[in-house]
């Protein structure tokens, strides 16, 4: 009888997450880590990027200030981007790499090959 194991956990590459799927080894599914990755990425970067901006608008119509807090918020905006495109690249190199067999490999490199002769 064949016992199946639990996938391996690995340490979240985000401080302070709570996610219960955060770590899980996907090596066989790479196309939901992907979609999984690029989900995260795309609410952490619109928080990121719409919070400081509107923020900078709102107190530059209370103080009538325009446009000094908006070019704040939108320069804290585009730090904030950065900081989650380097969180989002340092979790995906902490991702296994599946390694290919032989054959894959010879099946890919003849199918380079045929591409290069057309």
């Amino acid at each position: 009888m064949k016992q199946t194991t639990a996938p391996k956990k690995t340490p979240s590459p985000y401080p302070g997450d709570t996610n219960p799927h955060a770590g899980v080894d996907h090596a066989g599914n790479t196309s939901a880590v992907f979609v999984s990755m690029a989900l995260d990425m795309s609410w952490r970067l619109a928080i990121v990027v719409i919070a400081p901006v509107i923020g900078g608008f709102e107190i530059d119509k209370h103080f009538n200030t325009a446009p000094a807090w908006t070019i704040i918020g939108f320069v804290l905006a585009m730090i904030g981007v950065g900081l989650v495109l380097w969180q989002t690249l340092r979790a995906a190199n902490q991702l296994p790499v599946p390694k290919l067999s032989s054959a894959q490999k010879k099946a890919i490199q003849k199918q380079y090959e045929e591409e290069d002769n057309d």
